[in-house]
């Protein structure tokens, strides 16, 4: 239960409390008028012996008094009643308030956010739209906007600062109207680390087999083997990534990337 409900229940149940206290003065006070009423009866009728009113009297101020004292305790009871229930209140409000600035300023994010897209989009001349995780659908130009230099670079920026999605359809865009450039086994394997990044593992893996069978001299080989052996073991299939990682320890044996293989096949294991 959030805040803002404890404080309606709170609220409640002091308003329920209040009311019950109401009730009980009420009837005190009843009470009270009855008793002067029959002492004013008393005090008028001549059948009563002197000492006889006077023991009655003196019994109905007894609790008269008794009655008064009672009331004021419940008065008491009904002030703290009362303060309670306008601390529970004004907390509620400082909660709703609270919350009220916190979507706000999220909305506001979040429009900001949307508006640097679209001009980033609009810049590298992407399609708008597209699934968070999902290669978005990209149509080659006639004429390219921007250069192969540019677009790597570009998208690559967008990956170091994890704008996922700009950076795979900018390298997606890239591997299509340059697909024989020198950069594209490593536009392959940012398009392969992103999925990796955002825990689309099956993906990724895929990705790094593209890099490991159409650039098997590349400079990322060795990292997409160990990229693709880390994707198995996220996935739970040992025996694959044991495969993958030894593959790559056969294949690139004095490379860093075998280093790292080397340990995570002993922790496998």
């Amino acid at each position: 239960m959030n805040r803002i409900s404890m404080g309606i229940v709170t609220c409640a149940m002091l308003f329920v409390s209040g009311c019950a206290l109401n009730r009980d003065v009420n009837s005190l006070d009843q009470r009270i008028t009855q008793l002067e009423m029959e002492n004013q009866i008393l005090k008028k009728s001549q059948g009563t012996s002197e000492t006889g009113l006077r023991d009655m009297y003196a019994g109905q101020r007894a609790e008269s008094d008794a009655l008064k004292e009672e009331i004021r305790n419940i008065n008491g009871r009904l002030d703290e009643t009362d303060h309670r229930l306008q601390m529970a209140t004004e907390s509620m409000a400082a909660s709703l308030k609270n919350t009220e600035t916190a979507l706000n300023h999220f909305s506001q994010t979040a429009s900001e956010n949307q508006s640097r897209i679209l001009r980033v989009e609009k810049f590298v001349g992407f399609e708008p739209g597209g699934e968070p995780g999902v290669e978005a659908k990209v149509s080659a130009p006639a004429e390219p906007k921007m250069s192969e230099e540019e677009l790597y670079k570009v998208s690559k920026q967008a990956y170091d600062r994890t704008d996922y999605e700009t950076a795979r359809q900018g390298f997606v865009k890239f591997l299509e109207i340059y697909p024989k450039s020198d950069q594209a086994d490593n536009a392959r394997f940012w398009i392969g680390e992103i999925y990796f990044n955002e825990g689309w593992h099956q993906k990724a893996i895929l990705e790094y087999q593209e890099v490991i069978e159409k650039y098997p001299k590349s400079n990322k080989a060795a990292g997409a083997y160990l990229k693709q052996g880390l994707a198995f073991e996220k996935l739970g299939e040992k025996a694959n990534a044991l495969l993958v990682l030894r593959m790559l320890i056969e294949k690139f044996p004095n490379s860093s990337e075998a280093g790292i293989a080397r340990q995570k096949v002993s922790q496998i294991e």
